[in-house]
């Protein structure tokens, strides 16, 4: 490896730099050894440039060998880098443990649409697991527009608010949609049916009937001609027409989307609170594990300090007593 050093260029630059880098020094306490010690390295570093056969030079290159035989090292034992994933995408983050699991039976004859079952197979965790104090923390349901989630840790990670920030999004569209379906497109199908219906009409009268356009005939704007064409979200005769298209393939769709949706939140949030009694089982018992272990000690010092008689010694003393008469 062959290094160029040359004195004018390195010293000045290392010079300005630790200039810079220290201009706030007003000390002499601090300034003079800090210049002593800057002018040594400027001659060994002159050292080295003027001589490369010089012991100046040959210890610069040995230490810059070993910084860099120390920096190949730090690199191969650095551990890899964790896989990166897409924000904006819905599926779950790599190495992450789902706190919700679907369980649904599979569908049968008697039942096509089996209700969503979920459950939570890496919750309750067991006392040996919980980190920090020991004691386990319950965890609280909360609602984010209508979506249960479980509070578990503070603050909020970051993942969990991408979650629910995705699941907001991709209902509010829905909404959003089923909105422009009933408001926007199913008048406009209506309209496009009633000028079909028109020339239809328009071409009987002439005498020149059109397969094509054969139509039910319009009654006006009554309850019962409305019906005929198309205007009754509950019946519509003509499946070929524009309405019945935009609401059976559209706001239907879209309408039970937003429904299987909400049957689906609904049988989390039973799973959540099921997990959250669960939890609070476990900590009762946890409590009073504590409990007992703690009046155990107890115990065990009382004997230590007065004997087998203790109990005779102090018949109320209780265990939160902080003082013991010896």
């Amino acid at each position: 490896m062959d290094y160029h050093l040359t004195d004018g260029d390195l010293g000045l630059d290392l010079d300005a730099r630790a200039f810079r880098r220290n201009v706030a020094d007003v000390s002499p306490r601090i300034i003079y050894p800090a210049l002593s010690a800057g002018y040594r390295m400027l001659s060994v570093l002159h050292g080295a440039a003027t001589s490369p056969s010089s012991e100046h030079h040959s210890s610069i290159i040995s230490f810059l060998e070993s910084r860099l035989q120390e920096r190949q090292r730090s690199l191969a034992n650095r551990p890899p880098p964790r896989p990166s994933y897409d924000p904006t995408s819905t599926a779950p983050r790599p190495g992450t443990l789902p706190l919700l699991v679907e369980v649904s039976p599979p569908p049968n004859p008697s039942n096509p649409e089996s209700r969503p079952v979920y459950a939570t197979p890496h919750r309750p965790r067991p006392q040996s697991e919980l980190g920090g104090t020991g004691r386990r923390k319950i965890p609280r349901i909360d609602l984010a527009d209508d979506i249960p989630f479980l509070r578990l840790t503070k603050p909020q990670p970051a993942i969990l608010s991408r979650v629910l920030r995705q699941k907001y999004i991709r209902r509010s569209d829905r909404a959003r949609m089923m909105g422009e379906l009933r408001e926007e497109s199913l008048p406009d199908a209506r309209l496009e049916d009633d000028w079909e219906k028109a020339i239809a009409r328009l071409e009987r009268e002439e005498g020149g009937s059109n397969d094509e356009w054969t139509q039910p005939s319009d009654t006006g704007p009554t309850k019962e001609g409305n019906r005929q064409n198309g205007h009754d979200m509950g019946t519509d005769p003509d499946e070929d027409s524009h309405a019945h298209i935009v609401k059976r393939y559209g706001i239907t769709e879209v309408s039970n989307a937003l429904t299987r949706e909400r049957i689906k939140q609904v049988a989390r949030a039973d799973a959540m609170r099921e997990l959250i009694i669960q939890e609070k089982a476990l900590a009762a018992q946890e409590k009073a594990q504590r409990a007992a272990e703690k009046r155990a000690r107890w115990e065990t010092r009382m004997l230590e300090l007065h004997g087998e008689d203790w109990r005779d010694l102090f018949p109320n003393l209780k265990e939160d007593e902080k003082t013991v008469p010896r």
